[in-house]
C-alpha cells in the first residue's frame, strides 16, 4: 500500500473520528439540555404542589379551628369520611360563569368570633359535584369562603413556617429526584420584602437579596382576591447536579472514542512502521545480493583463471588467483557473519566472554586495520590517546568489532579525503571512545532510525555506499550489553560525532 493511500485513509478515519466525537458532544449536549428542562418542571410542578398544600392545609386548620362545615363522603366500604374539598377545585368552580345562575346570600357566623356577614354566591347546579350534590358543593364553598375573609388580614409570615415549607419542599423535591442544595424564602408583596428565609439563603444574603437573584418562583395563597406573596427558590449548584447524571456517559463515550483513536492511530504507526521495516528489508536484501553477487564472480572467474594455467602447464601462476578466491571467500563469511550475529542478538542467544581488555591496544589494532582504506583515499585517521584508565572489564571481539565498525562508517560516508578523528578519554566509572569525521552527516530525521536494523543514511547522490544496514544496530545492542551507552551529533555536509561508553566493571545483571 502507497503512502498516499494510507495518508488518504489516515484523512478519512480522522473525519469519521471527528464526526462521531461531534455527535456524541451533541447528543450530551441534548441530553444536557433535556435533563434541565426535565429539572426546571419538576421544581415548577414540585412548587406548585406546596403552594397548594399550603393553602390546602391553612383551610384544614381554620376549618377545624372555626368548627367549620365539612363534607362527608361514603367510601366503597360503607364508611364515611370527613374531608375538605381541594382549594383548585373550589377555585375553579368559582370562576365558571353559566348561563341561568340563581344567586342567594349565605351568612356564616364562625363560633367564638365577632359576626362575619359577607355576600357568597352559589348557582344552582344541574349535575352531581364530583365530590357530592351540589349542596355538598355549597358547604364547602361557605368553608372556602370563611377561611379567606377570617386570615386576609394576618401577616403572612403568621401564616406560613420555615418548619412546613421546608417538610413540603424537601418532600415533593425529593419524590421527583431533585436532591441538589436549594436556597428559598418568602417575599411579601405588602411590605416588600423578604419576611422568611431558609439557612442557605441567609448564609448567602448577598446573593439572594433581590427576588430577581432566584430562578424559580410561585405564588403562595394563588385563590386570594389579591396577590399576597411569592415563595421564591434558587438551586446554586443546580448545573453540578445535573451533569451528575449526564458526567458518567460523557467520560466513558470520551474514555471509549479516546481507545479507538489511539487504536487507530497506532494501527497506522504499525502499518507505516513495518512499511518502512520492509522496505529496509528490500534494500537489505538487494545489498545482500550486490556484496554475494561480485565476491561470487570474482571467485569464478579466478576459478576460471586456475584451470586454464593448470591447463597450459603453468599451476606456478595459479597463487594469485587462489589468494584471490581466499580473500573474497572470507569476505562474503564475514557478510554472513554479521547477520547471524544480529539474529543471535535478537535472539538474546549470544554470550559475552568477560576478561580484562587493553582499550589502548585493540584501538591501535582497529586502526591499522581501517587504515590502508582511508590511504587508498588519500585521507588520514588520527588516534588521540587521553585515557589513564584504559583496561576494563569486556568481551574483547565485540568490543574490537564495535571500533572498527564506527570507524568504517566514518570511512565509507566519507567521500572525498577522509579526515578521522579517534579520541579515547576518561569518564566517571568507565572510559569513553569518539570517532569523529567531516563527512555526509545524518539529518535530524534519519538520526531517529540509524540503530534500527536494516536502516541505511541516505546518501544523495552517492550510490557507491556498500553495507546491510546491520552495523550500528550491532554496535548499539553490544554497548547495551556491556550497561554502556552511545550518543551521536551529527549535522548534514558537516559530519559526525560517534561517542560510546564503557563501564571499568562489568555488571552480570
Amino acid at each position: 500500500m502507497s503512502k498516499k493511500k494510507i495518508w488518504l485513509i489516515v484523512g478519512l478515519m480522522s473525519t469519521a473520528l471527528a464526526g462521531i466525537l461531534g455527535l456524541q458532544l451533541y447528543a450530551v449536549y441534548s441530553s444536557y439540555k433535556l435533563n434541565l428542562e426535565l429539572f426546571e418542571n419538576n421544581v415548577h410542578a414540585a412548587l406548585d404542589h406546596v403552594v397548594s398544600k399550603l393553602e390546602q392545609y391553612e383551610i384544614e386548620q381554620t376549618a377545624e379551628r372555626y368548627k367549620l362545615p365539612t363534607l362527608t363522603v361514603e367510601t366503597d366500604s360503607g364508611k364515611e369520611i370527613s374531608t375538605v374539598v381541594e382549594v383548585e377545585a373550589i377555585h375553579s368552580s368559582l370562576k365558571k360563569d353559566s348561563i341561568g345562575r340563581n344567586f342567594s346570600t349565605v351568612n356564616i357566623t364562625p363560633p367564638n368570633k365577632d359576626s362575619l356577614s359577607k355576600k357568597v354566591f352559589a348557582s344552582e347546579v344541574t349535575r352531581t359535584w364530583k365530590k357530592g350534590s351540589s349542596e355538598a358543593f355549597m358547604t364547602h364553598f361557605k368553608t372556602y369562603f370563611t377561611h379567606h375573609t377570617i386570615v386576609q388580614n394576618i401577616p403572612i409570615e403568621e401564616r406560613v413556617s420555615l418548619k412546613l415549607i421546608d417538610k413540603l419542599l424537601h418532600r415533593e423535591l425529593t419524590q421527583k429526584g431533585i436532591n441538589a442544595t436549594y436556597a428559598y424564602g418568602v417575599y411579601s408583596l405588602k411590605k416588600d420584602t423578604f419576611v422568611l428565609t431558609n439557612q442557605l439563603q441567609q448564609n448567602n444574603i448577598d446573593r439572594y437579596r433581590m427576588p430577581k437573584s432566584f430562578k424559580y418562583q410561585a405564588a403562595l395563597f394563588p385563590s386570594s382576591q389579591e396577590q399576597l406573596a411569592m415563595l421564591f427558590i434558587d438551586f446554586p449548584h443546580k448545573d453540578v447536579f445535573i451533569w451528575q447524571g449526564i458526567i458518567l456517559n460523557l467520560i466513558l463515550s470520551l474514555i471509549f472514542t479516546g481507545i479507538v483513536i489511539v487504536g487507530f492511530y497506532y494501527t497506522i504507526y504499525v502499518i507505516l512502521h513495518q512499511k518502512k521495516l520492509s522496505e529496509m528489508k528490500n534494500d537489505f536484501l538487494n545489498n545482500m545480493t550486490h556484496e554475494f553477487k561480485t565476491p561470487i564472480a570474482t571467485i569464478s572467474l579466478a576459478t576460471d583463471a586456475i584451470r586454464n594455467l593448470i591447463k597450459n602447464q603453468h599451476p606456478e601462476k595459479a597463487e594469485r588467483f587462489i589468494k584471490i578466491i581466499k580473500e573474497e571467500n572470507e569476505r562474503m563469511d564475514s557478510q554472513v557473519g554479521k547477520v547471524l550475529q544480529m539474529a543471535r542478538i535478537d535472539k538474546n542467544e549470544f554470550n559475552l566472554n568477560i576478561e580484562e581488555i587493553d582499550v589502548h591496544d585493540i584501538v591501535n589494532r582497529a586502526a591499522d586495520r581501517i587504515a590502508l582504506q582511508i590511504e587508498q583515499k588519500n585521507g588520514n585517521l588520527t588516534v588521540d590517546f587521553q585515557s589513564k584508565n584504559y583496561v576494563i572489564e569486556a568481551d574483547e571481539t565485540h568490543f574490537t568489532n564495535v571500533i572498527y565498525n564506527l570507524l568504517d562508517n566514518a570511512n565509507k560516508y566519507s567521500p572525498e579525503k577522509p579526515e578521522i578523528k579517534l579520541t579515547v578519554i576518561d569518564s566517571s566509572g568507565g572510559i569513553k571512545i569518539s570517532v569523529e569525521d567531516k563527512g555526509l552527516g545524518i539529518s535530524k530525521e534519519a538520526r531517529k532510525f540509524i540503530f534500527d536494523k536494516f536502516f541505511r543514511v541516505p546518501t544523495g547522490d552517492v550510490h557507491d555506499i556498500k553495507g546491510f544496514g546491520l552495523g550500528l544496530s550491532y554496535v548499539k545492542a553490544i554497548v547495551t550489553a556491556h550497561a554502556g551507552h552511545i550518543e551521536v551529533k551529527s549535522e548534514p555536509g558537516k559530519g559526525s560525532i560517534f561517542t560510546i561508553f564503557f563501564p571499568s566493571k562489568h555488571r552480570n545483571d
